[in-house]
């Protein structure tokens, strides 16, 4: 047994794992990686087509698996035999293990940085009169990892939000002007409800619809961050 071979092989599969599979904030970190070099991580669009990041993940895992129980078996047999259930385990519980890390890592973080934002468990239905009235209902997730209470201002992004921005639509989206509602997160806790948030819509379009992996301002301390990871 090569210890070169089985630190390789044995990084190769935990990487497969860590790049296939969605961490705490629901997606994955091959997905962030394809979408930072210009690749979208679906053929067509989004949650449509062939998800390469899966494709791209499996194969590398297959490889690490292969790689790993030959390199052990001489030596381990036992483990070799064993070693899908261990895999198997890290697969399914890895959202959870990124989750708790998180508490670790942030532990003693201040202000916006102790703030993570679920994106992809959120959506908003809205309603845009033709007075310019508009009425937002969102149901937003947040998590403070940090041991300390944050009080957070938090508002939409309806435009950010809607994929489509050539039509009028995105135009009526793009001047609504919501206001910020108040929450306070209480330390290692997750906020999770249902929030309305009204405001005004300057060039107003009668229509009402629903928007999912909302963008989200949010401003703690006068330090405002645009939560936007850019869900493929």
């Amino acid at each position: 047994m090569s210890r070169t071979r089985l630190v390789f092989s044995g990084g190769l599969l935990l990487f497969a794992i860590i790049f296939t599979f969605k961490h705490h904030l629901g997606f994955s970190v091959g997905d962030s990686l394809l979408l930072f070099i210009g690749i979208s991580p679906y053929t067509t669009s989004y949650l449509s087509g062939v998800h390469i990041t899966m494709y791209f993940g499996l194969g590398m895992l297959a490889c690490g698996y292969y790689l790993t129980r030959k390199e052990i078996m001489c030596k381990f047999p036992l483990v070799a035999k064993t070693l899908w259930i261990a895999v198997l385990s890290i697969i399914f519980c890895y959202s959870f293990m990124t989750d708790k890390l998180m508490y670790v890592v942030k532990w003693g973080a201040t202000g916006m940085n102790s703030i993570s934002y679920m994106q992809n468990d959120s959506s908003c239905t809205y309603d845009v009169s033709s007075n310019g009235y508009a009425l937002a209902t969102c149901e937003l997730t947040l998590k403070n990892y940090s041991n300390s209470a944050v009080a957070v201002m938090i508002k939409p992004d309806l435009y950010g939000s809607y994929s489509n921005q050539d039509d009028p639509l995105s135009e009526s989206l793009q001047s609504v002007h919501l206001e910020a509602k108040p929450i306070r997160i209480e330390p290692r806790k997750t906020f999770t409800g249902t929030l309305e948030f009204s405001g005004v819509a300057e060039s107003p379009l009668e229509v009402r619809g629903n928007l999912k992996d909302i963008v989200l301002d949010v401003a703690v301390d006068g330090r405002n961050t645009v939560f936007d990871y850019d869900i493929p």
